[in-house]
């Protein structure tokens, strides 16, 4: 848990915080805005060179961070680099989506992967999940119905960050930006929970 939130200060507070700091002491918007995401890169190539592997997402993430910041700073306009949060989001989203052409869609795994390290993870089952998969069909569409939510709700998030970055004032993006990840984080949450309690997903796996 401290990891997990010290992964959000770090990728989330910081960058935002700094942005405002920044702008304070007169840097420019487009400056600030580069200055403010490197904690992000420089934290990705320390986990790529601690763990001596860069994920997929990693190489995106660092993709979208070098056009977005050379597009801006050719244009000289951070519109362009406002928005890459939002391309970031909308791929993942995406991801969701296409998994579910895979034989475990991705809500599915990364609801297992915490479950399994949670003090529920006896009550809930988790070690049995994969031999529930091909047996249940309520578990499948259960899991189906959750990875639809997430892509649904990260794509249309995205969409709503490029039109941030597009329309209001260049300040006012970045807090936005980041109310909008608190915004659709607690929603889906709220969307899943509900359903779940619907369908009796939880409940079904205590009582079997």
């Amino acid at each position: 848990m401290i990891r997990q939130w010290g992964v959000v200060l770090l990728e989330v507070v910081v960058p935002v915080a700094g942005y405002y700091v920044l702008r304070g002491f007169g840097v420019g918007a487009l400056f600030a805005l580069a200055l403010c995401a490197l904690p992000t890169v420089l934290f990705v190539l320390y986990r790529a060179i601690r763990w001596r592997k860069i994920d997929t997402l990693a190489i995106f993430v660092l993709t979208i961070f070098a056009v977005s910041a050379g597009f801006s700073f050719v244009t000289g306009s951070p519109r362009f680099m406002l928005a890459k949060a939002g391309w970031v989001t909308g791929v993942i989203g995406a991801g969701f989506l296409v998994s579910l052409l895979f034989s475990r869609p991705l809500a599915y795994g990364m609801a297992r992967s915490m479950v399994a390290k949670s003090r529920f993870a006896d009550t809930l089952r988790a070690r049995e999940w994969n031999e529930l998969w091909p047996r249940h069909e309520w578990f499948r569409r259960a899991w189906r119905v959750a990875t639809v939510l997430w892509g649904v709700a990260l794509i249309a998030d995205a969409a709503g960050r490029v039109l941030l970055a597009y329309t209001l004032p260049v300040d006012s993006v970045p807090a936005l930006g980041t109310a909008l990840y608190g915004v659709t984080f607690v929603a889906v949450q709220v969307l899943q929970h509900l359903y779940f309690r619907r369908v009796g997903l939880w409940r079904r796996l205590a009582a079997s």
